[in-house]
């Protein structure tokens, strides 16, 4: 389900990509849908995440629903991205 071929992104005029800051997330399941929901919670400006300090809600919120195997796809494209950002003090990816 998920690519990273770029025609499935948004970028900007200079070529940046679209993104907006992730301020909270939740997940919980429909049984009788067959279907695990992921909420995304984010902010798109510097105010928009000090309201967010202060209120502690989200100025803005998706709810997707997507089929038990989407979810682990996506939990494994997570973990697969967060593993090759961390690299260790020695330089090397994973401690290598």
């Amino acid at each position: 389900m998920g690519s990273t071929d770029n025609a499935n992104w948004e970028f900007d005029n200079n070529e940046q990509l679209k993104i907006q800051t992730l301020v909270e997330w939740g997940v919980t399941s429909m049984p009788l849908h067959g279907a695990v929901v992921l909420r995304l919670g984010y902010a798109l400006s510097q105010h928009e995440w000090d309201v967010y300090q202060s209120t502690d809600r989200p100025p803005h919120q998706i709810q997707a629903a997507m089929s038990a195997a989407d979810a682990k796809e996506l939990g494994t494209q997570l973990i697969l991205y967060a593993e090759l950002l961390d690299v260790p003090a020695s330089g090397f990816p994973n401690g290598g």
